[in-house]
């Protein structure tokens, strides 16, 4: 008899969980954010607003079978392709509403003022969502991208001085004999073909951004090394969905062969960042020293010291790797398309450095290409969303209180799209646009975010700026490029924005 009252009481507390967690609890954040004027699509229970993304997508996926000639598909609005229900949401709700993926309510904000107050608060209430980690643990761990409070406080404050432009500086050198052994590459493969060559330019670039954060990371590239960034690489790959949240209760837990895969290369990577530290904690300056030295004091948050190491270092490996990498490829579809541009910067590395090796000085002379990354980085951000969540309750400017459990979505990309910040050409390759700063640019300069936004700002912006200088400045001189009749031009948006069959270029000595 006890152990069936245990049973029911504990059956009942079962429900009663479930219903709070999945039906009360949602109901009542959204009602809040109503209150205050924030509308949105209306949810199911359990699944949120899934099923309407679904139809929304599908509408959307028959639509655009209309316009897959190259030409016309260039011109498209990527944002109305990649997640077609914000688009149209924001065109029934406003540029800032609310909705659901499965229990956890959204904020999503478009809203230029609310950006500019966001990128002004400083709150450690405004923190990480908790599905970051919960969903994608094998690929984003407890690392500097999914703490929060003082655990996060304490990664930034040891992180985020590798990268001061001081230190920057440093390791131009680093990257120079990087770009150096992809021109080689591209070389032999343009002579083997005869002068011109089609080149799937993607593993080239991410094997130029990965040995750069590698002699960072380690100080060295080799064997194991290697392999731990093409783990990763292989991670990042198959962790891929647009929205993080899957709606299914406990989905995170079923044992799909996707997951087995995750927690296969999450097993293997923690065992090679394991062997590293060992091997490197004592060998010169590197962040991995860096992070075994910040293991043994400072606020861990629920991390042991050994997962402290493992996990900054799997995140900075993955970021250092795919997102400069991935940015310097669309840099490069968007320098093939636009020949007057590369022309232009060709001449600028050209007059600034003849025929002597490439340094900091140099780089810093590179005007125009500063506009040209710039505008790269307006159109391809590095940060797929901004993503925070209200750890208690937070006001944003004099306008929305956010309630405590509320997730805000900022979609750069859309931002960077938005005419009414933009002017008309919003949709167009100007550097131009950036002559005379930002805020001549964009009519609310902090709604430019291709790095992040307020105190996260990505630590590592100012490596990833001169990866894409020194990558280009290596190539101009040397190729000039056109788009492959093979490139198809597929946006797709995983974990970033990236093109879905990579970047086929037409390269030719110049």
């Amino acid at each position: 008899m006890d152990a069936f009252r245990v049973l029911v009481v504990s059956m009942v507390c079962l429900v009663i969980y479930v219903v709070y967690d999945f039906i009360l609890r949602p109901k009542s954040l959204r009602a809040k954010l109503v209150k205050q004027g924030v509308n949105g699509p209306e949810p199911t229970l359990i699944l949120g607003n899934f099923p309407d993304i679904k139809q929304i997508g599908d509408e959307a996926q028959a639509a655009g079978a209309k316009t897959r000639d190259s030409s016309e598909a260039f011109s498209l609005d990527c944002c109305s392709i990649l997640l077609p229900e914000l688009k149209k949401w924001t065109k029934e709700f406003g540029k800032t509403f609310t909705f659901a993926l499965g229990k956890t309510q959204f904020l999503y904000v478009g809203d230029h003022e609310l950006v500019k107050e966001m990128s002004t608060c400083k709150s450690l209430d405004l923190g990480k969502p908790a599905y970051m980690w919960k969903e994608r643990g094998p690929l984003l761990a407890r690392g500097i991208l999914t703490t929060s409070k003082e655990a996060w406080v304490h990664q930034r404050k040891t992180i985020a001085p590798t990268f001061y432009i001081d230190k920057v500086k440093n390791m131009v050198g680093i990257a120079v004999e990087s770009g150096k052994t992809l021109v080689k590459a591209w070389e032999k493969v343009i002579e083997t073909e005869g002068g011109i060559a089609d080149i799937k330019v993607d593993d080239d670039v991410k094997t130029f951004t990965s040995s750069i954060f590698s002699m960072i990371m380690f100080g060295r590239y080799e064997a194991a090394e290697k392999v731990l960034f093409s783990k990763c690489r292989d991670l990042m790959e198959v962790s891929g969905s647009p929205t993080v949240v899957d709606g299914r209760p406990f989905h995170r837990f079923y044992p799909t062969k996707k997951h087995r895969e995750q927690w296969r290369l999450r097993k293997e990577i923690y065992s090679i960042i394991k062997d590293l530290e060992k091997k490197y904690r004592s060998q010169g300056e590197s962040i991995i020293q860096i992070l075994a030295e910040a293991s043994n004091h400072g606020e861990l948050g629920s991390c042991s010291p050994q997962q402290f190491i493992v996990d900054n270092c799997q995140e900075l490996c993955i970021v250092g790797q795919e997102v400069p990498g991935n940015t310097a490829i669309w840099g490069l579809m968007l320098l093939a398309m636009h020949p007057e541009w590369q022309e232009r910067a060709r001449a600028e590395v050209l007059e600034i450095c003849g025929d002597q090796p490439l340094d900091n000085e140099k780089l810093s002379k590179m005007k125009l290409m500063k506009l040209i990354i710039m505008e790269i980085v307006r159109l391809y951000p590095g940060v797929g969303f901004t993503a925070r969540e209200a750890l208690a309750d937070v006001q944003i400017g004099k306008s929305v209180w956010v309630p405590k459990g509320v997730n805000i979505w900022i979609w750069p990309a859309a931002l960077h799209r938005d005419p009414e910040l933009w002017g008309p050409d919003a949709l167009k390759f100007n550097p131009e646009r950036f002559a005379n700063g930002t805020p001549a640019a964009c009519k609310i300069p902090q709604s430019y975010t291709p790095f992040g936004i307020g105190p996260r700002t990505c630590p590592g912006m100012n490596l990833g700026i001169m990866e894409l200088k020194v990558l280009y400045a290596l190539l101009l001189p040397k190729f000039s490029f056109s788009l492959s009749p093979n490139y198809q031009h597929v946006p797709n948006f995983d974990v970033l924005l990236e093109p879905k069959y990579g970047v086929r270029l037409l390269v030719r000595r110049v």
